[in-house]
């Protein structure tokens, strides 16, 4: 090994060092995690390697110079003073600052903490380490400072490691270290250390008698936390839903805030805008009546930034960032983390009030914080290079770019590359290389994708392709793009989004000389970005448009577009490269006849304004008051709100002129709502004004469902050709999520664990796992561990040669050797005998199996995936189960919940197996009331497989009837 590879501590250097020893017992030596070793042996390119830092790489580097790792912690001594449980007196003295905790009385607690610790009252270890443990909570969650935290906390970690704390406090001083190295805060932020404290933690609860589901529910915190900050998708996905297991059990309602903080950013990483604006919006209310500050005023600017993806005003947003600032006041806190999200979402606001000074400024504080912070950059690009673009500041976009490319943090630092990929393409789009500015939003498209698929990016990227495309005559190459947008706006929808991606499809209709429907396309854009008051992009939208009226010739359109340069001129917005289009192909006359037309053709352009994607409910109604302003000129269109006594309350519009035509529609939300106008109305009116209502109702229903129901959106592209998953129905939430985590899964090639009860559908999700990769064209082979004699199996698993044993008549490839190149799937992996499991691990860690009877090894390139409904935890523990090959194969943990607690899958399934099991040619029956009752209410603890047996038995006896009821229905037991 050389010096070079010792000091760079590489992954050849790590299994250098490691040598003969399981990776378990080499992370015991090291004070780390198994897995940790393993991310730090995987090659340089992998996403999910990981390089020693720190303390830990130093230790290694000492280790190549011949040298010996520390000692582990020494043994605790029983009855040892300085391990003494805290006295009685000094649990009294602490006793209060729990109350406080749980109130959010942050000051209180740090005044009575800091006297306790000044004074000198706590006389034993125990206590102070507790007190100091107390104070450092207060810091890092009662105001933000978490170097404050670590400073407080830091003497007593030594104390920790080196056993001498009573375990029930270790615990805590564990469960606040991995916080604190998990918080935002590039200086302090180490993965590596979250795992070993998060390890050291859970180890003393399960060895001792500490049952703190708090103490979990920080530790699960802290994972979250630190997989988010690193970016690493598999370990993201690994996180979901764990964090929400452990909420059941915690009273303290502070910490239940702070909890379902982290749930709600998880539903936002994937794209679940609307059920994470529906929890922040209450995490602020929670937080505003326990008068936690931090809490509300995060929630405050998440909010103000959701808000604007939903179009609403900018004024509106800037009074949500307001509160959240004189909140952070109040509360004492510094500029932190807290202050990223709320200058994204300020900026934001006046970049579309063209305040383009005092959103420079904005972003100028909030970079500085980001400085501070030692943190990616990437949080407010979105807004800084919108800001570049309007100013017609293309060097300093330039700069940006090139900026986030050299980003060598560990923040989340593939995320910030793609970033620098999309403001390049930004950049080339406005210096007017359409092709290359295409390209290159094409490449931070896929980047995404590769990364798990964060969706705001990835939302930005294909959008900003289409117009790309459209500009570099690439006609059938957007097409591609916008079908692709379109599906990606449905599932992560944005107003203002879908009002970006119409300007860009009216452009793309243009170049094609389809005029008239480019500007049904343009002029719903211009609307809804009218009612968001965005003014750049209010003044842009029609500037295309005009451009559009120029191109086919109009009259008086060059005047209006020389009149429209001067507004871009007067706001202070720099004019994007013209890439108009020459004459346009000849469109339909409109007819000359003066009597005014309300046909179909007239209800386009409102149609494209009242179905935009991601439009908040109070922005719907106005947008059918404004829709009917410009169809019913002068008729006084107005809105109101019906109570049960038919009394109306008016919410939009004018009401001094009595209205003569009245629809009702409902909101989705169980309010009564009408709309009304000042007739005459033409003779189609009156049918135009209700269509127009019950579409307007049904977009706030979607509005509504949109915000309230947890959908769970598949994190992968969203292709009309993409794969289905035979056999997997996922209607319940817990399965739309697993099927998202197999999706986020597919371009990885780590090994994956599928745990779960019998029969409950482990063999679906690893064919699904296997359909989905870039292995689907490969063989896909299962072995069930369960179902081979002990004697046959090391040569069924790893084959043999002829004669390698009595009865090895001729030559075997073995289930590995079969499936080179594709997917092998293990199930009951729990019942491989022990003394197999080696040789398996070789396999995984190398890629070489030793079949019977050969003297060499064999490569083989595989994708294991192992499945089990046995406890491999108790196995290792009960020496039943190697330790190394339990911590290879819990690479990527997959859960599959019993049936039991995915009810809304019951119904589904029924009628997906009574389809598959009815005889071809035949109608399948449908499903009878009062047997889907029996269906729903039966525990079924035979899961997926016995409901599959009970409609097959159901099913085998003649003839079929047309209605499946319960007499009909043979359910055991």
């Amino acid at each position: 090994m050389s010096r070079n590879e010792a000091q760079g501590v590489g992954p050849e250097a790590i299994r250098a060092l490691r040598g003969g020893l399981s990776r378990a017992a080499f992370a015991r030596q090291l004070g780390v995690t198994p897995l940790t070793v393993y991310r730090w042996e995987l090659p340089e390119a992998a996403p999910q390697a990981r390089r020693p830092r720190g303390r830990v790489a130093q230790v290694l580097r000492e280790l190549a110079e011949g040298g010996q790792p520390a000692p582990p912690p020494p043994p605790r001594l029983a009855g040892s003073v300085r391990q003494q449980e805290m006295s009685p007196e000094e649990r009294a003295r602490l006793a209060p600052c729990l109350k406080f905790f749980q109130r959010a009385d942050w000051r209180s607690a740090e005044n009575v903490l800091l006297a306790m610790l000044a004074s000198g009252e706590l006389r034993s270890t125990g206590a102070r380490a507790m007190a100091a443990a107390g104070l450092a909570y207060v810091y890092r969650w009662g105001f933000e400072d978490v170097r404050r935290a670590f400073t407080v906390l830091l003497p007593h970690l030594a104390e920790a490691d080196a056993g001498l704390l009573p375990e029930s406090i270790e615990v805590h001083v564990h469960a606040q270290a991995a916080n604190l190295f998990a918080s935002p805060d590039g200086r302090i932020f180490d993965a590596g250390k979250v795992n070993v404290h998060v390890a050291r933690a859970e180890a003393l609860l399960r060895s001792g008698n500490i049952t703190s589901a708090e103490v979990r529910c920080l530790l699960r915190m802290a994972e979250v936390a630190a997989a988010f900050y690193l970016g690493a998708p598999e370990l993201i996905s690994r996180q979901f839903g764990r964090l929400e297991e452990v909420l059941t059990g915690v009273t303290d309602p502070t910490m239940r805030l702070m909890a379902t903080h982290g749930i709600a950013h998880e539903a936002a990483i994937r794209g679940e805008v609307s059920l994470a604006t529906r929890r922040f919006r209450e995490l602020s209310q929670g937080a505003a009546r326990l008068g936690y500050g931090l809490l509300e005023a995060r929630s405050l600017a998440f909010l103000a930034q959701r808000r604007l993806d939903e179009a609403c005003e900018p004024d509106e947003a800037l009074a949500l960032v307001r509160r959240a600032r004189e909140v952070a006041w109040d509360g004492r806190l510094g500029r932190g983390f807290s202050f990223i999200f709320a200058a994204r979402a300020e900026a934001d606001a006046l970049l579309r009030l063209a305040r383009f000074a005092e959103a420079e400024a904005v972003l100028n504080q909030g970079d500085a914080v980001v400085e501070d912070l030692a943190w990616t950059p990437h949080p407010l690009v979105v807004q800084r290079a919108r800001f570049f673009y309007l100013t017609g500041r293309y060097a300093d976009m330039r700069r940006l770019a090139v900026r986030l490319s050299s980003y060598s943090g560990s923040i989340q630092q593939p995320l910030t590359h793609a970033y620098g990929l999309w403001v390049e393409a930004l950049a080339d789009w406005v210096e007017g290389n359409a092709q290359r500015s295409a390209d290159g939003f094409a490449a931070a498209h896929a980047r995404v994708l590769e990364l798990g698929g964060w969706p705001y990016l990835r939302r930005d990227s294909i959008i900003a392709e289409v117009g790309a495309r459209a500009a570099a005559n690439q006609f059938p190459e957007a097409r591609a793009a916008l079908r692709r947008a379109r599906a990606t706006v449905e599932q992560f929808p944005s107003a203002w989004s879908t009002a970006l991606l119409h300007r860009h499809e009216g452009w793309l209709l243009a170049r094609e000389g389809r005029s008239r429907e480019a500007r049904e396309k343009l002029e719903a854009s211009l609307a809804t970005f009218t009612l968001a008051g965005d003014i750049p992009e209010m003044a842009l939208t029609r500037r295309t448009l005009l451009r559009v009226a120029h191109a086919a010739g109009e009259p008086g359109s060059e005047s209006a577009l020389l009149q429209s340069e001067e507004e871009l001129r007067r706001h202070g917005i720099t004019a994007p490269p013209d890439f108009s289009p020459g004459p346009l192909l000849a469109q339909e006359a409109p007819p000359t006849d003066a009597a005014p037309r309300l046909g179909a053709e007239s209800l386009m352009v409102p149609f494209e304004r009242l179905a935009v994607r991601g439009m908040g409910a109070s922005l719907i109604q106005r947008e059918l008051v404004a829709v009917l302003e410009g169809l019913f000129p002068g008729c006084a269109p107005r809105m109101e709100e019906l109570d049960s006594q038919d009394r109306a309350t008016p919410l939009l519009g004018q009401t001094d002129v009595p209205a003569s035509e009245w629809v009702e529609l409902s909101d989705g939300y169980g309010r009564r709502l009408r709309v009304g106008v000042a007739g005459p109305l033409p003779a189609d009116g009156r049918a135009l004004l209700t269509a127009l209502a019950r579409l307007a109702g049904f977009a706030l229903e979607v509005s509504v469902l949109r915000g309230f129901a947890q959908a769970e959106p598949p994190l992968r592209e969203p292709e009309s050709g993409a794969p289905e998953l035979p056999g997997f129905i996922a209607a319940s939430p817990a399965m739309r999520r697993l099927k998202a985590e197999l999706a986020g899964l597919s371009g990885s090639r780590a090994t994956v664990i599928v745990t779960g009860e019998s029969g409950s559908g482990k063999e679906v999700v690893a064919r699904g796992l296997h359909q989905l990769s870039a292995r689907s064209a490969r063989p896909y082979v299962a072995f069930n561990c369960a179902a081979v004699p002990r004697e046959l199996f090391e040569g069924q698993l790893f084959g043999y040669r002829r004669g390698a044993y009595t009865g090895a008549a001729t030559d075997h490839p073995g289930v590995i050797r079969a499936a080179h190149g594709g997917t092998l799937f293990l199930d009951e992996i729990g019942e491989l005998p022990l003394e197999v499991q080696p040789k398996l691990l070789r396999f995984l860690e190398n890629g070489e199996i030793f079949p019977l009877g050969e003297t060499r090894p064999v490569q083989v390139d595989v994708r294991v995936i192992a499945a089990t409904h046995r406890d491999l935890g108790r196995l290792v523990r009960e020496g039943r189960f190697r330790e190394d090959l339990y911590y290879r194969l819990q690479v990527v943990p997959v859960r599959v919940p019993p049936l039991r607690e995915r009810r809304e899958d019951i119904l589904a399934l029924a009628r997906h197996f009574i389809a598959q099991l009815t005889p071809e040619g035949q109608e399948p029956p449908t499903l009878g009331p009062d047997a889907m009752a029996a269906l729903v209410a039966h525990p079924w603890p035979g899961n997926v497989r016995e409901l599959r047996n009970v409609i097959e038995r159901s099913l085998a006896f003649g003839p079929l009837p047309a209605v499946l009821g319960t007499d009909r229905l043979r359910i055991t037991g």
